[in-house]
């Protein structure tokens, strides 16, 4: 790594410590699960502690630019909310409050990387929006012996365990496949690792309604910027392209969606929280005429989790 890098990423580092350390002055405010079902409290067991996994930046054209759609044209990323959940809303149980100090590490279960990870797309309980964003529940039970021998059973068909612990396995294969190389609208997600994958499997066991019998760690160690990392990737990179080209100001009425390069240089960590989670005007198109714009709220996604991402791109910006 050259110098300059070198001295790129301390000045980005000092200012995400402020941004963190104005957290740390914060309330905690905890994300509302809006599925009592699928938001699910950590889970007892053994934790993977991950090793340092190489972070990289975001780069390239967002998934919507990829496939050639605007945010009018398509459901993706639309698992947020309009706003913000009512400051009075009763949590339940506090299930979902994280306790992580500002900064790291992240202990997470394999709900938390379906929420960073998934969820914007596919919705709480993996159903996604079909025809455009296939449903995940399908694909996980097609790989369990335990479903497709009933399954034969139910049409009256004969039983061949050999026949379904192949067939199983294939669909295994296949399943780990797709999010690795992505396919029909979906984006390639090779920057989970196997060790995120052990983690977050077991949960698409129980999304699907599964008795899972993997015998996989329940949580794994993260650190902050990892954490920022995949809610970029796998959230913010949706609608956001990495850098942008144009030159027109963003407007909702100009279509422009802002690059996430631009955001720690253009949005002060206070504004970025509060439009990652609660929502914010832009202007419509008139100076001095605003209007909620066009981005939903992702108000599962906890204030340490967004200061993650924040520090994130302001530590390896996107290219």
């Amino acid at each position: 790594m050259c110098l300059a890098d070198e001295v790129r990423r301390a000045v980005a580092r000092a200012i995400s410590s402020v941004a963190l350390g104005w957290l740390a002055m914060a309330p905690m405010r905890a994300a509302r699960p809006s599925d009592a079902a699928t938001m699910q409290a950590p889970a007892r067991g053994r934790s993977a502690d991950a090793s340092p996994t190489a972070i990289t930046p975001v780069s390239g054209p967002s998934t919507l630019h990829h496939l050639g759609l605007t945010i009018e044209q398509s459901s993706m990323g639309w698992a947020g909310q309009w706003s913000a959940a009512p400051s009075t809303a009763t949590l339940d149980a506090d299930e979902h409050a994280r306790s992580e100090p500002p900064g790291g590490p992240f202990i997470l279960t394999g709900a938390d990387l379906y929420r960073i990870s998934c969820r914007a797309c596919h919705k709480p309980n993996g159903t996604g929006g079909p025809p455009e964003i296939n449903s995940l529940i399908g694909p996980v039970q097609a790989t369990s012996v335990e479903y497709m021998t009933g399954q034969m059973r139910a049409r009256g068909r004969p039983v061949d365990a050999a026949f379904i612990r192949q067939l199983t396995t294939a669909n295994e294969a296949d399943l780990r496949t797709r999010l690795r190389q992505g396919g029909h609208n979906m984006p390639a997600f090779g920057h989970i690792s196997d060790r995120e994958y052990a983690v977050l499997r077991p949960y698409l066991d129980q999304l699907a309604g599964l008795r899972s019998v993997r015998p996989a760690p329940r949580t794994i160690t993260e650190q902050a910027d990892r954490v920022g990392e995949l809610i970029a990737k796998g959230t913010c990179h949706i609608c956001h392209d990495a850098t942008e080209d144009v030159h027109r100001p963003t407007t909702v009425l100009s279509g422009v969606i802002p690059a996430l390069k631009n955001m720690p240089q253009s949005k002060p960590f206070t504004e970025f929280v509060q439009k990652v989670r609660q929502g914010a005007p832009v202007p419509l198109g008139t100076p001095g005429v605003s209007s909620r714009g066009r981005m939903p709220v992702f108000d599962y996604l906890t204030e340490p989790e967004v200061a993650a991402a924040y520090s994130y791109l302001a530590t390896y910006p996107p290219r």
